[in-house]
């Protein structure tokens, strides 16, 4: 048997990979403050009542619709319109969560070995779901001078061989940046120019942090491009030059990864949006993979963030005050701040290479990212998560 191009080779593990492995597997006690999965910090979104929606009778009734029910369909628009963004319901599809909804759009817009533009730094995944849809990803930088912006000269070279698709993150991960009013318009004409869709991935979009000085909200009333949510950050849904297509879902929305539900939600010119959403319905329709019981059980999941984001938000700003608190003690370190998200990034001093910080943490009983995992490549960072628990948080910084 021989296996697909596609699928990669059977890699050894990098030095972060073999050392973690190796201390759990002794059973040492560590402190992860990598882990962003809500249901094991204390923060799994829902109370029983509403976990237990979809095992509703009603959803017992199959009867498979590409795009998703109806039902459900307006309880996403109901999301939006509750931010103050328009969504219609015919121009949203359900997913079984962000990464079905890349493939789904690589699939779309690409053929084999066709490009699409990522941000960098940005999400390690975007690099295999592409290799397993056969398509390339082409980087465009999201720079650093006192705070994050579009590098425009290596979005323009990005774009010298032309894309099938550009793909922003707002807010980024783990940047924490949004593109501003300026920025999204500079890559929207460029999109337009050549013929390239914007996908605009805005599963954090309801998590804003407070006014900084160096974020988008700091630059001005109207700063954001588009419309905006009741909580500050900017969407790229709305009137769009080009065709948009707006990812999200319930695992950050509600905190319920476990429910495997996402959508796209489309934006742009009407004729274009309409050819758009029949090839989506088209590659839907082969899968159908999005179960009734969590289609049906939506309006309930998605009214309970009201209880569930505050907690989250909480959280977030408790661990950014102890994190601004441990680097005003130590000026060498610095929290590299955007606008949003559930991570930071923190530059640590250059007196050693960023791999050998993230060993030596291991080795002293602290997990963090580094990185370069992201592409950040200009000077050493730790990526951490801000929903850790707050006392499992305060320990961990206290060792770095």
């Amino acid at each position: 048997m021989t296996l697909s191009r596609r699928i990669p080779g059977n890699e050894a593990p990098n030095a972060w990979a073999r050392l973690l492995a190796g201390r759990r597997a002794a059973g040492a006690a560590l402190i992860d403050l990598t882990e962003a999965n809500p249901t094991r910090v204390g923060l799994a979104g829902g109370d029983a009542a509403t976990l237990a929606a979809p095992a509703d009778p009603a959803a017992a009734r199959y009867e498979p619709d590409p795009r998703g029910s109806r039902r459900a369909r307006e309880a996403v628009a109901g999301y939006y319109a509750g931010r103050g963004l328009p969504a219609d319901p015919e121009a949203i599809l359900l997913t079984t969560g962000t990464s079905e909804s890349y493939a789904h759009l690589f699939r779309l817009l690409g053929d084999p070995g066709d490009t699409f533009l990522i941000p960098a730094p940005s999400y390690p995944l975007f690099e295999p779901i592409a290799a397993l849809e056969g398509v390339r990803l082409r980087p465009y930088r999201i720079a650093w001078d006192g705070g994050w912006h579009l590098d425009r000269g290596s979005l323009e070279t990005a774009f010298a061989d032309g894309a099938r698709g550009m793909i922003v993150v707002q807010p980024n991960h783990p940047t924490g940046s949004c593109l501003d009013s300026a920025e999204v318009a500079f890559a929207e004409a460029l999109c337009e120019r050549h013929g390239t869709a914007l996908i605009s991935d805005e599963v954090f979009g309801d998590f804003a942090w407070p006014a900084t000085g160096a974020s988008v909200s700091a630059r001005g009333p109207g700063a954001a491009s588009g419309a905006v949510s009741a909580r500050g950050l900017p969407s790229l849904l709305g009137a769009r030059r080009v065709v948009t297509f707006v990812l999200s879902g319930l695992s950050k929305v509600c905190g319920m990864p476990q429910m495997k539900l996402g959508w796209i939600a489309l934006a742009g010119p009407e004729a274009a949006r309409a050819e758009a959403l029949r090839g989506l319905e088209w590659i839907a329709d082969l899968f159908l993979s999005v179960g009734t019981p969590v289609q049906h059980a939506l309006p309930a999941l998605l009214e309970s963030r009201h209880a569930w984001q505050p907690r989250v938000l909480e959280r977030i700003a408790a661990n950014r005050a102890r994190l601004g608190a441990a680097t005003a003690r130590y000026p060498a370190f610095e929290v590299r701040a955007g606008v949003g998200g559930w991570v930071a990034p923190l530059r640590v001093p250059a007196t050693r290479g960023e791999e050998d910080w993230v060993l030596e943490l291991i080795r002293r009983g602290v997990v963090a990212h580094p990185g370069h995992f992201y592409d950040a490549a200009d000077e050493p960072l730790l990526v951490v998560s801000l929903i850790v628990e707050p006392d499992r948080f305060a320990a961990g910084l206290d060792v770095i």
